[in-house]
């Protein structure tokens, strides 16, 4: 794509990570969304897997920021710089004014959908839309959502769960859980401190989710385990813990309930010739979260429905929004046309 052409972004803005796609070219960037700020001056020190790398490890001089909370914004400021250093980081912000396509979790309001794209329009973009997580997921994942016939997607990201059934290229039925991967670690690091006397920091309970997670946890596994590394409660010393699988998965499986009952109440509000549907096109797992080990069999056990991940779970919100221009041009079109009226 030449550097003075048009340039059309496609950005997954999430609470964990934001994901950037250039329509027509694929997935550029992938960062963690997270600052470093300098407690004095208050100029951020370093974005995503640089302030990540700091973590646990500076002077109380740094502060870790989070600017997105449970999927909302809860620092525009912050989020304003964060997105114009990984755009810049995906082009050249100065030789293009982009079009972007930026996704939210379905239960947004109005109020956030207009600082959002607000922010967006303040570096200098030249035009924005915000689509809702579940559907741009949907589309990533390669569902054939424009079909009469229903589908569903759950879309597990880092703050938030997106609960969603399509049908005809609508919404018909959706729900956002505040729970998701952030939720089990942090059921991960409670469940450390209170069995272990450890306390442990968000990179070892990511680390045990990912090599001991287990959203199906079967009995004969209960020899698995994990030697991690921690303070010791009450003392502050180093200290070391043997950490089994079994318990891993029971702390997950806290994170993991507000889920399955988040699907179940979807299904509830869902027209029954839908949800037929649905009992056999299945339902789709996208998002970094959804990457838990046996998550589709845990799934469709509880629910009844055959379940799969999407082939790009970590990618299918990005790659959705950066397919999504021709309904941003079908969009201005019909603004533009209001404003003539």
């Amino acid at each position: 794509m030449a550097v003075f052409g048009k340039q059309r972004l496609g950005i997954d803005l999430g609470t964990a990570n934001t994901v950037i796609c250039i329509a027509g070219k694929g997935i550029v960037l992938r960062q963690p969304t997270l600052v470093a700020i300098d407690k004095e001056s208050g100029a951020i020190e370093a974005y995503g897997k640089e302030a990540y790398r700091l973590q646990g490890r500076t002077s109380d001089s740094y502060e870790m920021i989070h600017p997105i909370q449970r999927g909302v914004i809860a620092n525009m400021s912050v989020t304003k710089q964060l997105l114009a250093h990984f755009i810049n980081q995906a082009i050249n912000l100065s030789l293009s004014k982009p079009e972007i396509v930026i996704s939210a979790p379905s239960n947004i309001s109005k109020v956030e959908r207009k600082a959002v794209i607000d922010a967006i329009r303040s570096l200098g973009v030249n035009r924005a839309m915000i689509v809702e997580e579940p559907f741009a997921a949907a589309i990533g994942a390669g569902m054939a959502i424009e079909e009469p016939r229903g589908k569903m997607v759950v879309d597990i990201g880092g703050g938030t769960t997106d609960i969603a059934t399509l049908s005809y290229g609508e919404i018909v039925k959706s729900l956002t859980v505040e729970s998701a991967g952030s939720a089990m670690n942090d059921a991960i690091k409670d469940a450390v401190r209170q069995d272990y006397h450890l306390i442990i920091g968000d990179y070892t309970a990511e680390t045990l989710k990912i090599v001991m997670g287990n959203a199906n946890y079967q009995e004969p596994e209960d020899q698995d385990h994990l030697i991690v590394s921690g303070q010791k409660m009450g003392a502050g010393v180093p200290a070391r813990a043997k950490i089994s699988a079994a318990m891993v998965a029971q702390a997950v499986n806290h994170g993991m309930v507000p889920i399955i009952n988040g699907i179940k109440q979807v299904f509830e509000q869902t027209p029954p010739e839908l949800a037929a549907d649905i009992m056999e096109t299945g339902i789709v797992l996208t998002g970094g979260s959804a990457l838990l080990k046996r998550l589709p069999e845990r799934i469709q056990a509880e629910i009844g429905v055959p379940t799969r991940l999407a082939n790009l779970p970590l990618d299918s919100v990005a790659l959705g929004t950066g397919r999504l221009f021709d309904e941003l041009t079908r969009q201005s079109a019909v603004i533009e046309q209001k404003l003539r009226l």
